[in-house]
């Protein structure tokens, strides 16, 4: 509490001084109790609207304050743990996969110790912690996360509930990088099927749904299969968000890449540009996001003869994806091949063999089961997983 720097007479000041510190030593325990549990729910909801709104560093800030506030009840209450989570939660949605993991770490081990090992947090906590490890190449334990969770989500809801859509869809997600493609098919339409049947009564998004299964339709060939999910999933997604949002800028990525892949230059480089401004002024310029598609675009630009704009646009990527994705990913390695075979055209072949060499050593780190068959693909379709935002 600030007093007021204006002076309001001699004789007020001890007299009000007394009666805070009166009321400060008389404040029930309980009304303590209920201020700070205010104070962190009000906390918590504002970093939730500015996370959805894609305002990552007021949410941030906001669920640190959250975190402060959850630090003063017990070590048990399951606030403590939705707090660590939606801190992962931001965290993720940047693309920064090493900071988000050991607060979905610490939310699970809580949750498991508060609500024991069956609970619909724990479920959500082990959906998130899958999609890091899915981040990471470890596909079994990816895997075995995910199994688990929709086991746990069954249990809680029952089967065919809208809730378990968001573990199929994600499931689905790892079992297309895996190439597991007739799998990865059936658990997004399943996913699709249980959202058809909640009549409006869940706040799922089933966008993501749609760009995923689209994804696997343009990675099959089925490109007029591909296209109307794409755009379905575009105009969700401005009717919810409107145009200067992530997610539009992924559905824009994702139509330009369908339009690369079916050789129609002009729209995809339309779309890649649409994207990329929508994604530096909604992410910023430095964000995984922005990457993904100046890495695509570049690739394009590369195809077209373009060798200026590829050039610029290989190099942006290069920095951006290292700082979010490390030195050491597979994407990595891919950008620095294709860079390496632009600087050959252009006669540059010294520079050219060091990008190279820097390929073929990170490659030598892959194991089998880390690499996925989207980092072979021409350009990189995004998939999208949905996290647990139970709170």
């Amino acid at each position: 509490m600030q007093t007021s720097k204006h002076g309001i007479g001699g004789g007020w000041r001890p007299i009000g001084l007394v009666l805070l510190i009166i009321s400060l030593l008389t404040c029930s325990p309980l009304r303590a109790e209920a201020d700070i549990a205010d104070r962190w729910q009000t906390l918590t909801e504002a970093g939730t609207t500015a996370r959805d709104q894609a305002q990552y560093e007021d949410a941030e800030r906001l669920f640190l304050l959250a975190r402060h506030e959850a630090e003063q009840f017990e070590p048990g209450d399951r606030r403590v743990a939705a707090t660590l989570n939606n801190l992962g939660l931001v965290y993720h949605a940047q693309g920064q996969y090493a900071r988000a993991k050991p607060y979905y770490e610490q939310a699970l081990a809580r949750w498991e110790q508060a609500l024991g090992s069956d609970h619909a947090d724990v479920g959500s906590a082990l959906n998130n912690l899958a999609e890091i490890y899915q981040e990471e190449g470890a596909f079994e334990q990816a895997e075995a996360a995910y199994l688990r969770s929709l086991a746990i989500g069954e249990r809680a809801f029952g089967r065919g509930h809208p809730e378990l859509a968001v573990g199929l869809n994600n499931l689905a997600g790892l079992y297309r990088k895996q190439g597991r493609l007739v799998q990865a098919e059936s658990h997004f339409r399943l996913a699709l099927a249980f959202l058809a049947g909640a009549d409006g009564a869940t706040l799922i998004d089933p966008s993501t749904f749609l760009n995923n299964l689209a994804a696997l339709y343009k990675e099959k060939g089925f490109y007029t299969y591909a296209e109307p999910l794409y755009r379905q999933a575009l105009s969700l997604r401005l009717e919810r968000f409107g145009r200067h949002h992530p997610s539009v800028a992924i559905c824009l990525n994702n139509l330009a890449n369908l339009y690369h892949a079916q050789e129609l230059p002009e729209l995809a480089d339309h779309y890649y540009r649409e994207a990329l401004a929508i994604s530096e002024s909604a992410s910023g310029p430095e964000a995984a996001l922005t990457g993904m598609i100046l890495e695509n675009w570049a690739w394009l630009s590369h195809e077209r003869g373009l060798v200026d704009e590829a050039k610029l646009r290989y190099q942006r990527a290069l920095v951006i994806q290292q700082q979010t994705l490390g030195p050491h990913h597979p994407r990595v390695a891919m950008l620095c091949e294709r860079y390496a075979g632009l600087l050959h055209g252009l006669g540059q072949s010294v520079e050219a063999n060091l990008f190279a060499a820097r390929a073929a050593a990170i490659r030598v780190h892959q194991t089998q089961s880390s690499r996925s068959p989207e980092q072979n693909q021409p350009n990189v379709t995004s998939l999208e997983a949905q996290k647990g935002v139970r709170r």
